[in-house]
């Protein structure tokens, strides 16, 4: 029986196979070809679990005897929450891509790492949680170990700091 997260699965499938043949057939620089990790290392991994997690969604069992219970909440396993609109956290959506569009515009401004963990936070608060210590927390080590990650180990220069301090 095909049901939604059949269809999912299916076009998950479908997108990972072309995804993973381009990024196999991706022309390499002639410098690329004796690195350790190549351009296309990451997208051929992407793909490849991509079509494992879809084939494994794909020939899970399914009874269609089964009684599906709940309050129409996005928990419910037969898609029954799709169907009504009201179902859905508008305000916490629109919150979260405001909250995106001002964390790309102020990036270059901020710097790297106090526009990453005010946006975390901040993602974080919209989403409903509100242990602001942990929040904080993580919120700051996470955007510290990325930024230290991207700039010492691939050497790609993201501006730390505020532009007003250095």
């Amino acid at each position: 029986m095909l049901n939604l997260n059949r269809i999912i699965a299916l076009s998950l499938l479908a997108f990972s196979s072309a995804y993973g043949y381009l990024s196999y057939t991706y022309n390499l620089l002639p410098f690329e070809r004796f690195l350790a990790v190549k351009p296309n290392t990451m997208p051929i991994g992407l793909s490849i679990a991509g079509i494992i997690c879809s084939i494994a969604i794909l020939i899970q069992p399914t009874d269609s005897n089964e009684i599906i219970e709940g309050d129409g909440t996005v928990n419910r396993a037969d898609g029954e929450y799709l169907k009504n609109p009201h179902n859905f956290n508008w305000g916490q959506g629109v919150g979260l891509l405001i909250l995106a569009f001002i964390y790309s515009i102020s990036l270059r401004e901020l710097g790297f790492i106090l526009c990453t963990s005010a946006f975390l936070f901040l993602g974080g608060f919209f989403l409903g949680d509100r242990r602001y210590i942990l929040l904080i927390t993580i919120s700051i080590s996470a955007s510290v170990i990325f930024w230290y990650l991207v700039e010492k180990v691939l050497s790609i220069y993201l501006r730390p700091w505020p532009i007003w301090i250095f």
